[in-house]
């Protein structure tokens, strides 16, 4: 998809300038919905398919749902490494994991109170630091400042040992009745397994198309406007594929369901860095495009950190609502600077 916009649609449109940076936007746009609407019609329709087949749902909810919330940065990266853009993948995981945590927790918090008690478990909090940490140490301190093959054999290594062992973990504490619904996706239960694994097939194909076109308007736009592929890949792709977690997470905590909001950003953090970022490694490095990488390591690592002891049990408020909020302003204004 990307070659076919690249090799017909570019040429033709080059001959008008405002046609052609008309396209972009459009290009950017049409991306963004089928990458909303792919991600929601697979996360719906994978729980139903997983449910009808007698899968708990506490697996349902610590697996099936949290790679589905990831789907578009995992296929925006993948378009990425096809249209070799390093610094669009390096961008988009950093800036997705930021934006995650200080700007969808921070506008959800707007909204409501957050209650962390028994929310998300000692283990996965470790789990989320320990692939932080190491992200970053590979990023920064190995020789080439890149995640590799052997980097990215080690991050699919923890998340499946992480698709085993937390489910396990989670089924032999036997959540209670109201953990278990927690787990439930609102609209996915259709009664129509068939046409669930149909629209799983369709969800698929939308993504594929949307992030394709995504990436094509992105990157063509950066080398109009002379902008580093990195800054975009950190604000408008990380905000972009993020959309869906925002509208849930306002939706969750309206609805008091507010184990599956948090539980979803550990989740949606975890799989972007070690599905994502190790999927990225194997096919292509992963490295930054930046002259000052360390600053976007630095705001990962403390939104990381200030989340982790937040999960503690202490009761989030507006308070850590603006701090979030003000934090991710500071990131992506350093960002931008540092990077223009």
């Amino acid at each position: 998809m990307y070659a076919l916009l690249d090799s017909y649609i570019t040429p033709w449109f080059e001959q008008s300038f405002g046609l052609y940076l008309l396209s972009l936007f459009l290009s950017i746009l049409a991306g963004f919905y089928l990458l909303i609407k792919g991600g929601d019609w697979l996360s719906d329709h994978s729980t139903n398919v997983a449910s009808k087949l007698g899968v708990p749902p506490v697996v349902v909810g610590l697996t099936i749902v949290s790679i589905a919330t990831s789907t578009p940065e995992l296929f925006t990266s993948l378009s990425a490494i096809r249209s070799d853009s390093p610094g669009l993948i390096h961008g988009n995981i950093i800036g997705s994991n930021i934006a995650n945590i200080a700007l969808i927790l921070g506008i959800a918090l707007l909204v409501g109170n957050v209650p962390t008690k028994d929310a998300v478990s000692f283990t996965q909090r470790i789990c989320l630091l320990v692939i932080t940490l190491g992200f970053c140490m590979f990023l920064f301190l190995s020789p080439m400042q890149e995640i590799g093959i052997s980097a990215g054999m080690l991050f699919l290594s923890f998340i499946a040992l992480y698709l085993i062992i937390i489910p396990l973990h989670a089924i032999r504490k036997k959540k209670s009745s109201s953990d278990q619904a927690i787990c439930e996706v609102p609209g996915s239960l259709s009664a129509n397994i068939y046409f669930s694994a149909f629209m799983l097939v369709v969800s698929t194909v939308a993504l594929w198309i949307g992030a394709d076109t995504l990436v094509y308007g992105s990157k063509n736009l950066a080398q109009l406007a002379g902008v580093p592929e990195e800054l975009i890949g950190f604000t408008l792709l990380a905000i972009g594929t993020s959309l869906p977690e925002l509208a849930a997470s306002i939706s969750l905590v309206r609805k008091k369901q507010t184990s599956m909001l948090l539980g979803n950003i550990v989740g949606s953090n975890l799989f972007n860095i070690a599905l994502i970022g190790g999927l990225a490694g194997i096919l292509g490095p992963v490295r930054s495009g930046s002259p000052y990488p360390w600053i976007d390591y630095l705001f990962l690592l403390l939104t990381t950190l200030m989340l982790f002891n937040w999960l503690k049990g202490k009761t989030l408020t507006k308070i850590e609502g603006l701090i979030l909020l003000l934090i991710y302003l500071t990131a992506s204004v350093c960002t931008w600077v540092l990077n223009s």
